[in-house]
């Protein structure tokens, strides 16, 4: 779980920095890169939220056995 976990703030790294790349080459405005930011953000959390509930629904069925 903590790989997947990893695996997503890494993802959220790359897509962070392609997004202020753009923004440095004027491709993108300043109000654009942070609504992308923010929408990455929230992207990231749910996508660990939900590693999270697997992990723990996992955890569950594992002890009840």
């Amino acid at each position: 779980a903590e790989d997947f976990s990893i695996a997503s703030s890494n993802t959220k790294c790359d897509a962070m920095d392609a997004v202020k790349k753009a923004e440095k080459a004027n491709e993108i405005t300043e109000d654009t890169l942070k609504n992308l930011e923010e929408e990455i953000q929230k992207l990231t959390d749910s996508n660990i939220a939900e590693i999270d509930k697997l992990v723990e629904s996992k955890n569950k069925e594992i002890m009840s056995i």
